[in-house]
């Protein structure tokens, strides 16, 4: 009887597997004949685990062939491969860098049927799509078996057997032409790569399920620029005031350290912005605002420094109601001691959440990156998000709870006890969710999504629909229905690159305004519709 249970599974994805039609294969027992075609010239050599393929130059070759998309059957791409190397995109660097798709990948595939392409990319730590979904693992340990499974724009990714990715929207890009092709091999000028490549193969089959209809109907505005000809403006954070006013912090430095930040506003639905006077340019700038109940702003820096007493300080601005003038004070952040700025490279950041408090009070989201060493005695930095409380209009700000490990947080308050909160993917790119049921007292340990990777911001739509932006390599959307238990919408608002922040806010009745910055500062409205 555990034999036959042994066997079963083994026997239903034997018999699944004999559904598919295998229009493409190719097994490395020789180099790639017709009907494979060849880019650039390969340097490829046969061995006894099978076809190496070598990028070390700006040189790039890869091997496509064409297939036929049979109508209303769904796609299987399966791969047997094994990563050898991959550097990044950037020069004299030896780490992969996650932005193959500025220049190609080294070690990739990507599939067309003529309408939509997207693919597999594998870094010696993780596999990913070649746009939002990672898969954290080891690719270089042995040959692995990668398979996509593309139903109209899903794509689901799965390696050695397993489901890792559900990958709604994921097979989304507009084709760059109609001719249906699998392409395998590198693409990359600048970053360089080795893999061993067993086999690659392309099929159809009559659809397993049904492609669900989506719960929510996206209506979107032609882009915007949000010029300025001053200075470049990156990494938008959108407040909304109410009252017509919306404010903005926007870095306008390098991304380093105290760079300096500048606040703006708009009075006409984002459309166009102005500085506002004396919060401009400099490196106190506030970044979270949030409208007090007298009808003043609360507005904080993100930047703090640690004083020669050891006491963490930074910057409270209070605003008047139509943000035309302000006083800077001033205010002290105590975190405890394990969180707190002990090293140089030591910081404590305030992100860009703040909310007032039934008590009075309000309540801030800031992060702390802070030097360890790791068991072995490497020096790493411990990044841990948290919640902090005010009850003296931001002059100190005390702490609450920590919501879990990683930097960039975002947090959502779905009621008086529930909130969400979701935070930048780290070395494995992937964001992190949480969730509190006691008001932010106590979270619960991280659950990693399938998505990532910078600056989530999260916006609880007067629809009841949660709406989360983030970024790298596009400008990316994803929906909720319940709270955040599910992401069943997902959509790539933009795939040029640049720093890709995103950041929302409902400013009518199931209209966002949506801002990011790749490569310039641009804005849209999107209507969420949720359809019954």
């Amino acid at each position: 009887m555990l034999l036959r249970a042994l066997l079963l599974p083994l026997l239903a994805v034997s018999l699944h597997a004999e559904d598919i039609t295998w229009q493409l294969q190719y097994e490395a027992k020789s180099l790639p004949a017709a009907p494979w075609a060849t880019t650039g010239t390969p340097k490829a050599t046969l061995e006894a685990d099978g076809l190496r393929l070598t990028d070390d130059d700006k040189a790039f070759a890869n091997f496509r062939a064409a297939w036929k998309p049979i109508a209303d059957e769904e796609i299987i791409v399966e791969v047997v491969a094994k990563v050898l190397a991959t550097t990044g995109s950037q020069k004299n660097k030896t780490s992969a860098s996650l932005w193959p798709w500025r220049d190609g990948a080294p070690v990739s595939v990507l599939v067309s049927d003529g309408r939509h392409q997207e693919g597999l990319v594998l870094f010696a730590n993780q596999a990913a799509s070649h746009t939002d979904r990672f898969i954290p693992m080891d690719t270089t340990n042995r040959s692995h078996t990668y398979r996509l499974i593309i139903r109209g724009t899903d794509m689901e990714m799965w390696v050695d057997g397993m489901k890792k990715v559900e990958g709604q929207g994921a097979f989304w890009k507009p084709a760059d032409s109609t001719e249906a092709f699998i392409q395998f091999g590198s693409s990359a000028k600048t970053a360089t790569g080795e893999a061993i490549w067993q086999s690659v193969k392309l099929g159809t089959r009559k659809t397993t399920a049904p492609l669900p209809p989506s719960p929510i109907k996206l209506t979107l505005s032609e882009p915007w620029e949000i010029k300025r000809d001053d200075i470049r403006q990156t990494r938008p954070y959108l407040y909304d005031m109410g009252r017509g006013l919306l404010l903005m912090s926007v870095a306008q430095g390098p991304d380093a350290f105290y760079e300096p930040y500048g606040l703006i506003k708009s009075t006409d639905a984002g459309k166009t912005w102005t500085p506002i006077p004396g919060l401009d340019k400099l490196d106190t700038t506030p970044l979270p605002c949030v409208r007090r109940p007298d009808g003043k702003i609360l507005a904080v820096s993100r930047w703090t420094r640690t004083q020669p007493d050891g006491r963490v300080t930074g910057k409270t601005v209070h605003l008047n109601a139509d943000a035309t003038s302000f006083e800077m004070i001033d205010n002290e952040i105590r975190l405890p001691k394990e969180f707190t700025n002990e090293s140089k490279g030591d910081q404590i950041i305030c992100e860009r959440h703040i909310w007032d408090d039934a008590d009075g009070g309000a309540t801030m989201v800031v992060w702390s990156r802070k030097a360890v060493k790791l068991p072995d005695g490497r020096n790493n930095t411990l990044r841990m998000s948290h919640l902090m409380r005010s009850t003296d209009e931001g002059r100190t700000w005390t702490y609450f709870s920590t919501i879990g490990p990683g930097g960039e947080p975002a947090v959502c308050r779905l009621s008086d006890t529930e909130q969400v909160a979701v935070i930048r993917g780290d070395r494995n790119s992937r964001m992190k969710q949480m969730f509190s049921h006691d008001a932010g007292k106590t979270w619960t340990k991280p659950v990693e999504l399938e998505v990532g990777r910078v600056l989530p911001d999260l916006v609880l739509m007067s629809n009841g629909v949660l709406a989360c932006s983030y970024g790298r390599p596009a400008s990316c959307l994803m929906f909720s229905l319940d709270g955040g238990q599910t992401w069943p919408v997902h959509r790539v608002i933009s795939e040029k690159v640049g720093f890709n922040y995103t950041s929302i806010r409902e400013i009518s009745p199931g209209r966002l305004l949506y801002i990011h910055d790749a490569p310039k500062m641009s804005a849209m409205v999107i209507d969420v519709e949720v359809l019954k």
